[in-house]
């Protein structure tokens, strides 16, 4: 595709949700991408604005600093498999108590979050057509609890204290709206936000009415095609994935366009390479966009949805005019809903990467500079 020319918390953690989250889009150096070597499968997410817990099917929490996104080995979760907890999926917390749902059991365990001991009075018995269950939250009064069965989608409600279902702050909407394939669930105690992984999409859903909310829904970042828990901290949304990362969304893009910003780059010496990068959301196709540096085009045609990249010679204390253009936005959109749109992501690598979302309507474009300077 290319002609590759070498130029070489507080107790109860509600808050307010992302902003317009229907215009959500992929920030990936907000990503959690290198994980625990033993963390390949997470599934629930959950912080308290200061470290994200991850469950993962190994029987396991693991802990990461939220804003390093380092481990955090003293804060771990260990002592699932011992109560018999050995297949976590969804996990919520009040700052006190972790409650873990476990999948075959078709229970909610709970755990003291300062001991990390299992706290046996506070364990949830499900109901019995809850016996799938995945994403769980609550907002210290209700639990609502995802039910991921074929043929019954549907998110179970129970009383906190009592901790019997309710049945009148259940959702029965979801198979309605279109989802099919769906697992974490979070909210801001106004909006529901389910992930489905079939769609590759995060649907929304009023929490009084249960009806589906169109405009809040967001499609998901390529590769993250196995969606699982869902936490956000009121700005970031981020979505695990079965496959062993965390994506980070938000934002404002819907129906704008998404520019892309200047890129500053770092080289070894006086003069060096930079990889210049392009791939679009792996359900479109067709879609068409030209690369231009300085000038000179090094991209023209349909883009892949894996990176096709191009090798640029550059000299540091120099700065380089890149301008993306999207020449249509009218090509195979599968469950997308980019509709006349053409959106994917652009990276620049040297001794350093950045990596910047863009979405352009067809015709439209950007320009940034790459801004080149000495590492040392």
């Amino acid at each position: 595709m290319w002609n590759r020319i070498i130029i070489t918390i507080c107790s109860v953690f509600v808050l307010t949700g992302p902003a317009s989250s229907g215009d959500m889009t992929h920030i990936p150096d907000r990503d959690f991408d290198k994980l625990a070597y033993g963390n390949k499968n997470p599934t629930g997410i959950w912080s308290d604005g200061t470290t994200m817990w991850v469950a993962d099917r190994s029987a396991k929490i693991y802990a990461y600093n939220l804003r390093t996104k380092a481990r955090d080995s003293g804060r771990d979760f260990n002592t699932l498999k011992a109560a018999g907890n050995e297949s976590p999926a969804g996990i919520w917390s009040d700052g006190t108590t972790m409650w873990v749902v476990d999948f075959p059991d078709a229970k909610i365990y709970a755990y003291n979050m300062r001991t990390r001991a299992r706290d046996q009075e506070k364990d949830f018995e499900l109901a019995s057509g809850n016996r799938v269950p995945e994403g769980i939250w609550s907002d210290g009064t209700t639990m609502w609890v995802k039910e991921s069965s074929f043929d019954f989608d549907k998110i179970y409600a129970y009383n906190m204290r009592s901790k019997a279902h309710d049945p009148n702050k259940d959702f029965n909407t979801l198979s309605a709206a279109g989802t099919q394939d769906t697992d974490g669930i979070w909210s801001d105690g106004t909006t529901m936000w389910v992930a489905d992984g079939y769609r590759h999409k995060i649907y929304a859903y009023n929490m009084r009415s249960k009806a589906r909310d169109r405009n809040k829904d967001f499609d998901l970042a390529m590769g993250n095609t196995r969606p699982t828990g869902i936490w956000s901290d009121g700005t970031i949304m981020w979505v695990a994935d079965y496959g062993g990362h965390i994506y980070a969304y938000g934002g404002q893009v819907g129906s704008s366009d998404q520019a892309i910003q200047d890129f500053s780059m770092k080289i070894k010496g006086s003069t060096g390479t930079l990889k210049i990068c392009v791939r679009d959301h792996e359900c479109e196709d067709g879609d068409k966009i030209s690369v231009d540096v300085d000038g000179r085009t090094i991209f023209f045609g349909e883009i892949d949805n894996d990176w096709d990249c191009y090798n640029l010679t550059v000299w540091s204390g120099e700065s380089y005019a890149v301008e993306l253009t999207a020449i249509n936005g009218t090509g195979y959109k599968g469950d997308c809903s980019y509709r006349d749109e053409n959106t994917g992501e652009i990276r620049v690598t040297g001794e350093n990467t950045e990596t910047q979302v863009w979405r352009h309507r067809g015709g439209a474009g950007s320009k940034a500079r790459i801004i080149v300077e000495r590492a040392w």
